[in-house]
């Protein structure tokens, strides 16, 4: 009698996903992480999952590259597409498209950061949501940070945090997959990371004084606990 154990230890980590592309509309496959093998080895302040080196990583996979066209993209990205953006990014398609890389097999760190790039590129190019363009810059610094480069982290932290701030001013967000108590936390912990205390400070706040603070007080405790790691941080920075 096989164990549940001895199935999972003979399981592909990796299945293959039916996938359109929103651009050219081809149907593939591309590989995702199966759920029960998502394991972060820490899950931190941010919400960014780091996962062990040699354990399947589903933020190499977060991103799409359509085999046909080209055109990169994540779950995030609208579902129809302008003419006037479908015509200008087929004309920007030649520059980027390296046919040379199977982006539908597995990815290490180098070919996922290249595939989130393409994917902030291509956002920008379609003028897709501020929020879409946060979730991709906030998960390529925990890509980075898994990596040991803070450089980059720090980079692409400050990124995420600009675009949060636009997506939360202009109310680009779908509250469904995040609401706006989230991304105002989210704000206030990519300051503290960033080292704008006084912004964080005032982020945090109006977490603790949101109208949905009852309903989300998860959130609201993350807050707190941060508001007084951004106090301690300024101490810190000013002895």
């Amino acid at each position: 009698m096989v164990n549940s154990n001895d199935k999972l230890e003979n399981m592909d980590p990796l299945y293959d996903a039916k996938i359109q592309c929103i651009l050219c509309e081809e149907v593939f496959t591309s590989k995702k992480v199966r759920s029960r093998f998502i394991k972060p080895h820490r899950v931190d302040s941010d919400f960014g999952q780091i996962f062990d080196m040699n354990k399947p990583n589903p933020l190499f996979y977060y991103v799409t590259v359509c085999p046909r066209c080209g055109f990169t993209f994540s779950d995030d990205f609208g579902k129809s597409m302008p003419q006037v953006f479908r015509d200008r990014t087929q004309e920007k398609m030649a520059d980027k498209m390296d046919r040379s890389i199977n982006y539908c097999e597995p990815r290490d760190h180098n070919l996922a950061v290249r595939t989130f790039k393409l994917a902030i590129y291509f956002a920008q190019l379609i003028n897709e949501k501020h929020f879409v363009l946060a979730r991709l810059c906030h998960r390529l610094a925990w890509i980075y940070r898994g990596m040991g480069n803070m450089e980059e982290e720090m980079r692409f932290l400050n990124l995420a945090c600009e675009e949060y701030e636009k997506s939360y001013i202009y109310t680009d967000f779908n509250p469904e997959v995040m609401p706006e108590i989230l991304i105002l936390y989210c704000i206030g912990e990519l300051d503290r990371r960033l080292g704008k205390y006084n912004e964080a400070l005032k982020y945090f706040s109006t977490v603790c004084d949101h109208p949905d603070r009852s309903r989300y007080v998860k959130y609201v405790n993350m807050a707190r606990r941060q508001w007084a790691e951004a106090v301690e941080n300024y101490r810190e920075q000013n002895k």
